[in-house]
Parts: structure tokens; sequence; C-alpha cells
């Protein structure tokens, strides 16, 4: 039974320590195993909810800021990891610069490196960029005009 509760209510606890002191998280976890023991037939937001109404008013307000702070967090996260591919693609472009630079060189008039590209015959992938990368040199390319 303890694993099947950790499994079910390990992230909630887990999170409720960041936020909660310690004897409120037990208290909680008390309440979350005593519900979960004598009605296992329920889902694990019912049960945290039949916890939560154990709780005075305060506790209640303190895990619902709890439960923003993780989606701010995620938001967060998200927000990182796409500035982190950003870079990563900065990176790659900086490296083919030179070679982006010929191009539009030997091929001047052209509106977008994509066409530049076309005309040449060769893919973003033969210069070891994505799609999304050429998008990226697009609005830096358009940027520096």
């Amino acid at each position: 039974m303890t694993k099947g509760f950790d499994a079910q209510f390990g992230g909630i606890l887990h999170t409720a320590r960041e936020v909660l002191p310690e004897h409120s998280v037990l208290r909680l976890e008390g309440k979350l195993r005593q519900i979960h023991a004598e009605r296992s037939d329920l889902d694990v937001p019912t049960v945290v909810n039949m916890a939560f109404d154990t709780f005075p008013r305060e506790a209640i307000d303190v895990l619902v800021t709890l439960n923003s702070l993780d989606e701010q967090r995620a938001r967060a996260d998200e927000e990182a990891a796409a500035e982190a591919a950003r870079f990563e693609a900065m990176k790659r472009i900086a490296g083919r610069a030179y070679e982006l630079d010929c191009l539009e060189a030997k091929y001047p008039g052209r509106a977008t490196m994509a066409e530049v590209l076309a005309d040449a015959g060769i893919s973003w992938a033969y210069l070891g960029l994505s799609e999304q990368d050429g998008i990226l040199v697009e609005e830096i390319r358009r940027g520096m005009r």
C-alpha cells in the first residue's frame, strides 16, 4: 500500500514540502493516508480535496498559492528551455555566418536567405542548420538591414 500511495501522492507531498512547514506536511500526509486507506476507490483529486477540507482556511490558501507557484515554475522552465534552444541555434548560425555571407554575396538581390539557398541548390541541412534555424537567420538578417 505504501508504494501505491507514494506513486499517487508523492508529487503532491513533495510540492507541499517546498512551501509548508514540516508539521503541516506531516498532517497532510496523515490525512491523505487515512482517507486513501478508508476509501481506496476514490481518485487522487478527490482524496486531496477531502484532505484539504480538514485544514483551516489559511492552509488551503497556502496550498492554492503552491499550485500557482508550480504553474509559474513550469512556465519559467519552458521559457528557459526555449531560450537555451535559441542560444544553441544562434551558436550554430554564428558558425555558418561566413558561408551564409558568401552565398548572399554570390546571389545578390534575393529577398530571403531561403531564396539564396534555393538558387544555390542547397538546403539548410546541408549547412548544418534546421528549418527553425533558417527562420532565425531571416529574423537576424532582417534586423541587420
